[in-house]
């Protein structure tokens, strides 16, 4: 099992999201979540990870580079609208009769995870109700080797037909990565147990337990935030 590794530098948030506001932050349609309320350290970025409602856990995560109040008198902003994807009524509705003025998060690096993390690995019970800070320790993405080998950076003939002839080392999955030790007639080989990507750890079969996937030999690893 991989050894526990810190938080990113960035201080982090975890907040529940409904799955349709969700799909819109992928497709870079939502640039803009508003909230109630706001981190008291305002003049920083914070790394939040996402809880999908009904999405089985941490779906994902994005960067937050910005917060602006956003006040509910005379009007409210087109582009508040426009980048929350939420109309006036609906921005309205959800300030309540308080009235108070509400928070826009900038939405930014948006970054789905191959696998939901359960809530679990993160050391909670229950969702946020809106937000929480997170003070524990990084929870990596867990991917196969060629889920990974497709985004490394350090791989070429991802695609390559297997019926091709002649066949090429490894069904084409060839690391280029000068520290790489597995090779085959000088070529390096993408395998599980040798990566050389210092944020990338091989996992056994009680990670996989954890992610709530089934176990297969020397298939899966653990992705660590940072160097991604």
């Amino acid at each position: 099992m991989a050894e526990k590794q810190g938080v990113s530098e960035l201080d982090t948030i975890i907040l529940s999201l409904h799955e349709r506001w969700w799909k819109k932050m992928l497709a870079g349609e939502k640039i803009l979540e508003i909230r109630k309320t706001a981190p008291t350290k305002k003049d920083r970025e914070y790394r939040v990870l996402v809880y999908v409602t009904g999405g089985g856990g941490v779906c994902g995560e994005f960067i937050c580079t910005d917060f602006m109040k956003i006040k509910m008198f005379p009007e409210l902003k087109e582009t508040h609208t426009k980048q929350s994807c939420l109309t006036e009524n609906q921005i309205r509705e959800y300030a309540g009769e308080s009235k108070k003025n509400l928070w826009g998060w900038a939405v930014t690096e948006v970054k789905e995870y191959y696998t939901p993390h359960p809530l679990g690995l993160y050391g909670l019970k229950r969702p946020p109700q809106s937000w929480c800070y997170y003070k524990g320790d990084e929870v990596p993405d867990i991917m196969t080797i060629n889920n990974l080998a497709n985004i490394c950076g350090y791989f070429y003939n991802a695609e390559l037909d297997p019926l091709q002839v002649p066949y090429t080392v490894n069904n084409g999955y060839n690391c280029k990565h000068p520290e790489q030790t597995e090779e085959w007639h000088n070529i390096g080989c993408c395998y599980q147990w040798s990566c050389p990507l210092e944020n990338v750890i091989p996992a056994d079969e009680e990670d996989c337990k954890k992610y709530g996937l089934d176990y297969e030999e020397s298939e899966f690893v653990l992705v660590y935030q940072k160097g991604q």
